[in-house]
């Protein structure tokens, strides 16, 4: 049996987490296990690796502190990495003192 990482489910959860529009059914579907995907090749709900963060792009702090990635340390002009992280630095880029912003992370 093979399972494989769903992108769509960490695509949807990122979106639901920051309050876009219209995300609740697609979020359901993906936390059922994503039929959609899997159900055309006999595949259960199972097949599916849920997940919102992994080894490569944003970790889960990220995601609530950034809007945009910041790789300028490895001088490779900030050009690797996805672009299209899905996420909301809740009102301030990066690490803040900010109590209402660290209250929303």
């Amino acid at each position: 049996m093979w399972t494989e990482w769903n992108g769509k489910y960490r695509d949807t959860v990122r979106d639901f987490w920051r309050g876009q529009p219209n995300t609740l059914d697609e979020f359901a579907s993906r936390l059922t296990g994503s039929s959609d995907l899997y159900e055309h090749s006999g595949r259960r709900p199972f097949a599916s690796v849920n997940f919102v963060t992994a080894h490569d792009g944003f970790t889960l702090a990220d995601l609530v502190s950034f809007n945009e990635k910041h790789n300028e340390a490895n001088l490779d002009g900030n050009q690797d990495g996805a672009d299209d992280n899905r996420s909301w630095n809740c009102g301030a880029e990066g690490p803040t003192q900010d109590s209402t912003v660290v209250a929303l992370r």
